[in-house]
């Protein structure tokens, strides 16, 4: 598996979608799965000093997870309290036959961001 490198600004908001495919491509049922989402500042930490950890086990599709993919809301109340580094990643799923893979991994950077307010859409704060 190729480490792959993300990069998000601190206290933005992203959602990273994942699809997960059997070999001859079809679309695995990820309907009683368990995704997982965990950044640490270095990756031999348990997961219970991760700086974040994002734990899915629903799925937005009409289909309950028949379409194989996963999405990792990032809000910004996720991000806004980390200091702007390099993160150790990754994705693992555990499967409803309790068997578990890690499915993408790397390095992310969170970079500082130059705005500090927020508002909402139309409307200055």
């Amino acid at each position: 598996m190729a480490l792959q490198r993300l990069s998000l600004t601190r206290g933005n908001s992203d959602n990273y979608t994942l699809t997960l495919k059997q070999g001859d491509g079809t679309l695995y049922n990820i309907k009683n799965w368990t995704v997982f989402f965990t950044l640490k500042t270095n990756r031999d930490l348990p997961d219970t000093q991760a700086s974040l950890q994002k734990i899915i086990t629903t799925f937005d599709d009409t289909t309950s997870g028949t379409s194989g993919s996963a999405n990792i809301p990032i809000l910004p109340s996720d991000t806004i309290n980390l200091t702007p580094r390099q993160y150790d990643f990754d994705v693992k799923v555990c499967t409803d036959s309790n068997e578990n893979y890690t499915v993408l991994k790397g390095v992310l950077d969170l970079e500082y961001e130059v705005t500090k307010s927020t508002g909402t859409a139309g409307t200055a704060p």
